[in-house]
C-alpha cells in the first residue's frame, strides 16, 4: 500500500520546510498546496501547486486527486509528523480496509458542535476508535478523496467533507503517537479555530448537518 501526503499553507512558513521534509523522508509523494501571498520558496523534491488569490482549505481536497498513492494524507501545516506515522496509517488501513482515519476526532452527542461534541486524540488511543469526525492530519483511501467543492468554505471543510459528502465513510482515530502537534504556529492568534466569525459558520453548518442527520457512527 502505497501513500501520498497533501500539506495546505496560506502564511505559516517558517518552519514549513521542516515539516515538508520530515514527510519526505516517510514517503515521496508529497505536494503542498501553496496559498502564501509571495509563494514558498523551496529546493526540497515536493510537488508544488501554487493558489492566489487564495481559495483556502479546499484546494487539498482538489489536489488529493492528483495523487499517486492508494491512501492520501492531508495535513495542516503546523504538525509536525514524527518517524513512523506513514507507516502507522499504512498499517491501520490495511487492518480496517476502505476508511478514513486521524489524528483527531470528535464524536457527536448533540446540536452545539463546541458543547455537545467529544475530542479524541490520536496519542491517548491503543486501539482505533470510530467517531463521527476527523480533523488536522487525516488520510484516506481513494474513493473517498473526490467530491463537488462548491460550498465547501475553509471554516467547514472538513465538516463538508466527512459529514456531507462522506458521510457513510467509517472514520477512525487510530493510534499513534508520532506526530508533534505542540509548534508555536498550532497556538499562533490567527489560526481558524480562535477566529469567531469562523467559529460561527462551523457552529451553524455543523447543527444543520446534526438536524439532518448526517452524523457516520
Amino acid at each position: 500500500m502505497t501513500a501520498s501526503v497533501v500539506v495546505v499553507t496560506y502564511r505559516r512558513l517558517e518552519r514549513l520546510g521542516e515539516i515538508l521534509q520530515a514527510w519526505l523522508r516517510q514517503t515521496p509523494d508529497v505536494w503542498l498546496c501553496d496559498c502564501s501571498k509571495d509563494g514558498f520558496k523551496t529546493n526540497l523534491p515536493v510537488r508544488m501547486a501554487r493558489f492566489w488569490p487564495d481559495p483556502g482549505n479546499k484546494t487539498r481536497h482538489a489536489v488529493a486527486t492528483l495523487t499517486e498513492g492508494d491512501i492520501c494524507i492531508k495535513a495542516d501545516d503546523d504538525i509536525m509528523p514524527l518517524p513512523g506515522l506513514v507507516d502507522d496509517f499504512q498499517k491501520w488501513h490495511q487492518k480496517l480496509g476502505p476508511c478514513v482515519t486521524g489524528i483527531h476526532g470528535r464524536t457527536f452527542h448533540g446540536p452545539d458542535y463546541y458543547r455537545d461534541t467529544e475530542m479524541h486524540a490520536a496519542h491517548m488511543q491503543t486501539t482505533p476508535l470510530k467517531v463521527d469526525f476527523l480533523g488536522i492530519i487525516t488520510c484516506a483511501n481513494r474513493q473517498f478523496l473526490g467530491m463537488d467543492l462548491r460550498g465547501c468554505e475553509t471554516p467547514i471543510e472538513d465538516l463538508y467533507w466527512h459529514n456531507l459528502v462522506h458521510r457513510a465513510a467509517p472514520k477512525y482515530v487510530i493510534p499513534t503517537k508520532a506526530y508533534d502537534n505542540k509548534l508555536p504556529e498550532s497556538r499562533d492568534a490567527l489560526r481558524l479555530c480562535a477566529d469567531a466569525p469562523g467559529r460561527t459558520i462551523r457552529r451553524e453548518f455543523y447543527t444543520k448537518c446534526w438536524q439532518q442527520g448526517y452524523r457516520t457512527r
